[in-house]
């Protein structure tokens, strides 16, 4: 019986929930509105709540520090719109929990009130019938239920709570109505109370599925490419998590900054609590490590060559990178930072005039933006986030963010960036590039044609498994066996109801160029005065996307 929540016993239970994500993270993933492969949300929240727990750094802490600590790791290793609102619950919690060494139901009960509050709080439009739903009801029912005679039984009422509101999310958004499922997010946050539920009551829980892996295992440097002649001029990529000596309303980050411009560039120094987050280039990581000692204790440290990593590149250029920098990047007025799903979209933005883009089949994370808004050298940066799933990562890395300004626009595709940076003049300033690009999105109309994965219904429509279908602001366009068809009845509705004068194809991969060559022959023979033109992807997502502007 579990009375008060001590360091110990407060991991036991994060690593419960873990485990119960990690056993259900394939239903997760699958648990898709429409039957189409793109769901990564038990994936997500996983590896959002993997880095926090990896940020734990002194197990034998008290439950306020240990909290802290995994709060802050999961802000930065947040990845999707249910990692950024995870770990702003936890951040909340932290805040209640903070200096007590073994909260009680009491404080504990509170903290999770605050949870949800700040989860809320970091979405600009929070949307009912998702987690931030599940999250406020559990937490109100639990508060009124107040007090409990151990955790346990705070756990089973926020968990029923939890569960009854959960499956009360299809009737506050129509989008699972019509799908007949609940929300992915808010099933993921109740298979975590549920693992937390299974240990305090001793419960095994049984992971029956691989992990997920956050990145592939770090290949060994090729010491070949250097020898006593090499030219090491480029110096040392410094990174570091630093424990302050001062709470951090006394920390003067000005000062400390000025003096790291002293030793070096590409500076990001953000602050979470009382721990500084440091990346660096410098020639000196020495003289680097000295200076962070003046102010507080190196929690990690990370020193990579980067004369080293430069060779390696050109060595395989082929070879897929998560950040495709620019030449010159920061050379100027503002910065582009877009992230791709594919290696043949990142080198094509790259191409079009983006500073650095960020490549990977999931959601970034906050700290993937942060490293990327640093390899930009730029004091206003622009941010195409490319799904809907990245915005609030990047929005929250904008806000860590401390060495220029960040602008995140709206931008949900990778045909939005494709059609912004097509336009964007890149000589003007960064306000002029916003509205510019802001203008060009509104403009635009999008259709993904997809090849169902599974039966599904949606509403009246049935899906069967291989038909494909057209889809558009979660509305079922067209249903079909064939790709041609289906593709062709979209273009000619589209056009009758509405004037366009650009046709941009995204074709996904095994898309032949023989079978789009003909495709658009069919489509421009059709005579709706639309230029169409085809951009190649390699996208597993949809088999085709339709941008019309």
């Amino acid at each position: 019986m579990l009375k008060q929540l001590n360091g110990a016993a407060l991991l036991d239970l994060l690593k419960g929930g873990i485990d119960n994500i990690e056993k259900h993270r394939s239903y997760l993933n699958e648990l898709n509105v429409f039957p189409v492969p793109d769901g990564d949300t038990g994936t997500n929240m996983l590896m959002t709540l993997r880095y926090g727990m990896n940020g734990v750094k002194d197990a034998e802490a008290s439950a306020g520090v240990l909290a802290k600590q995994f709060a802050t790791a999961a802000v930065f290793g947040a990845r999707g719109n249910s990692g950024v609102i995870l770990s702003q619950f936890f951040k909340g919690i932290a805040e209640v929990l903070d200096t007590e060494s073994e909260p009680d139901t009491a404080l504990f009960t509170r903290a999770l009130s605050t949870g949800y509050r700040l989860a809320y709080g970091a979405v600009a439009k929070p949307v009912e019938g998702t987690i931030l739903t599940v999250m406020r009801d559990a937490a109100s029912v639990t508060e009124a239920a107040e007090p409990f005679a151990d955790f346990d039984a705070l756990v089973a009422v926020y968990l029923e709570e939890a569960r009854a509101s959960l499956a009360r999310t299809p009737s506050l958004l129509p989008v699972l109505k019509k799908a007949g499922v609940v929300d992915s997010g808010a099933s993921g946050l109740v298979a975590f109370f549920e693992g937390v539920q299974k240990r305090l009551r001793g419960e095994e829980i049984v992971i029956d599925e691989p992990a997920a892996a956050e990145t592939s295992a770090p290949q060994a440097p090729d010491l070949s490419l250097v020898n006593k002649d090499t030219d090491f001029s480029l110096g040392y990529c410094t990174e570091g998590l630093i424990q302050l000596k001062t709470d951090a309303a006394n920390f003067d980050a000005l000062a400390f900054g000025k003096g790291l411009e002293q030793l070096g560039s590409s500076i990001v120094a953000s602050l979470e609590g009382d721990k500084l987050k440091l990346h660096i280039h410098t020639r000196r990581p020495g003289r680097v490590l000295e200076y962070c000692q003046q102010i507080g204790e190196m929690l990690t440290v990370k020193i990579e060559n980067m004369t080293l990593q430069h060779l390696g590149r050109e060595k395989s250029t082929k070879k897929a990178e998560k950040f495709l920098v620019a030449e010159g990047a920061g050379a100027t007025t503002f910065a582009v930072v877009a992230v791709a799903t594919t290696v043949q979209m990142q080198q094509t933005f790259l191409a079009m005039g983006a500073d650095v883009v960020i490549l990977g089949d999931i959601a970034p994370s906050s700290g993937d933006f942060m490293e990327a808004f640093a390899l930009t050298k730029a004091k206003d940066i622009l941010v195409f986030p490319n799904s809907a799933n990245s915005i609030l990562s990047s929005m929250q890395a904008g806000g860590l963010y401390r060495e220029g300004r960040v602008t995140v626009l709206n931008c949900r595709s990778m045909g939005e960036c494709y059609a912004s940076l097509s336009v964007m003049d890149f000589d003007g300033s960064a306000d002029e590039a916003v509205s510019a690009a802001k203008s060009t999105i509104a403009g635009l109309y999008e259709i993904g044609i997809y090849h169902a994965t599974k039966d599904a219904t949606y509403g009246s429509k049935q899906i069967a498994k291989n038909a494909f279908f057209s889809l558009s602001d979660k509305k079922i366009l067209q249903i079909g066996t064939s790709l041609r068809e289906v593709t062709l009845e979209t273009v000619k509705k589209t056009m009758a109801d509405a004037d366009y004068n650009v046709l941009t194809i995204f074709c996904g991969k095994d898309m032949a160029e023989e079978y789009i060559s003909n495709l658009i022959e069919k489509i421009e023979a059709l005579g709706l005065d639309l230029e169409v033109a085809a951009v190649y992807t390699e996208d597993t997502l949809y088999s085709l996307s339709l941008l019309f502007e």
